[in-house]
């Protein structure tokens, strides 16, 4: 099931063009587990490819890990139908998306098997539309 939020106050929110590049770095601690995953860069995440993600790794890892999502999807994106003319409004709400920044915590999982959890994570890489990595606490860098 698509997240979403509850009961908005609006369903057409101003467009997030403004997207901050230069984020402060701050110190990567995880507060379920030691391995997640980080965004490299800024941009938005829609609400269909969050479900596919949990569905994959629902599938994937059964019930050997603990995912935690560290994010929702909080923001209506709007989109006018093509070949339509100029003016009458802003357009339909078509989904629901995150904006992330750079650095964010978007995934993390805790499980036993940890060759299984960095494969999961280097598959949900390719998912998403935003570029991430994979960090581990006990580690620097996995690529």
């Amino acid at each position: 099931m698509l997240l979403f939020p509850k009961k908005p106050k609006f369903f057409k929110s101003f467009s997030n063009k403004k997207i901050i590049k230069n984020v402060k770095k701050k110190n990567h601690i995880f507060k379920f587990s030691k391995l997640g995953l980080l965004s490299k860069e800024s941009g938005f995440i829609p609400n269909y490819q969050i479900e596919s993600i949990r569905l994959f790794l629902r599938r994937f890892l059964k019930k050997r890990a603990q995912i935690f999502f560290r994010f929702f999807p909080n923001q209506p994106i709007t989109k006018k139908p093509n070949e339509i003319r100029l003016g009458r409004g802003k357009g339909p709400f078509k989904y629901w998306t995150f904006y992330t920044k750079k650095g964010k915590h978007i995934i993390e999982i805790k499980g036993l098997n940890y060759k299984l959890l960095t494969l999961a994570l280097r598959i949900i890489k390719y998912k998403l539309t935003i570029k991430s990595y994979i960090y581990n606490q006990n580690f620097r860098w996995i690529l």
